[in-house]
């Protein structure tokens, strides 16, 4: 199967015509990622796409550091890196090569050139950042809840097992966040008084 045939296959290029899909075959190029290797650093800024020929990647959130999740597993025919195309920030998530991988690379600025040509593109990125904004809400609704009762005086929130406890002990026992204590500017001037 060529380039042009595979990216027919895939959801974002599927609505193009085969002229147009020969062009951005043309633009992109073809990568090798032996199983293992880090194909994008969350941190880093990187403007490419990248479409699966073969193998499969594991997209991860906090790589080697607390609270490392996996986001998703992606295979052949799948994309990925669609998020840097769009707002221009750095990676939020790295990707690694689970298997010896293949994939086509585009860089950002051509595949942006083909957005505005065929705004059916952005619609397919808008209902695919949309599917993940949904599967985002429910679970953070999912970890958090939805309501929460908390106590007009002391701020503690009474749990799913009927227990009252404080904000803190509820969001580090529902969530990935910690804790840095500080104090704000309005209780310093209660705390310590200027003279």
């Amino acid at each position: 199967m060529n380039e042009t045939e595979i990216l027919s296959r895939v959801s974002l290029f599927s609505h193009l015509k085969n002229r147009d899909l020969k062009r951005i075959a043309k633009l992109s190029r073809h990568c090798t990622y032996p199983k293992g290797e880090k194909i994008i650093s969350e941190g880093e800024q990187d403007g490419r796409l990248f479409v699966i020929l073969s193998g499969e990647v594991e997209v991860i959130k906090n790589l080697g550091q607390k609270g490392e999740k996996c986001l998703r597993r992606l295979g052949a025919l799948c994309y990925f890196g669609e998020m840097a195309l769009i707002d221009d920030f750095i990676r939020s998530a790295s990707v690694i090569a689970r298997e010896d991988t293949r994939a086509l690379c585009i860089d950002q600025w051509d595949l942006r050139k083909e957005i505005v040509k065929y705004p059916v593109l952005a619609i397919e990125l808008l209902q695919m950042l949309n599917r993940r904004l949904r599967a985002l809400e429910k679970s953070f609704a999912n970890t958090i809840g939805t309501f929460l009762p908390i106590c007009e005086d002391c701020k503690k929130i009474k749990d799913q097992k009927g227990r009252w406890i404080s904000i803190e002990e509820y969001i580090t026992d529902h969530t990935d966040s910690e804790f840095n204590h500080e104090v704000c500017p309005d209780c310093t001037d209660k705390l310590c008084p200027a003279p």
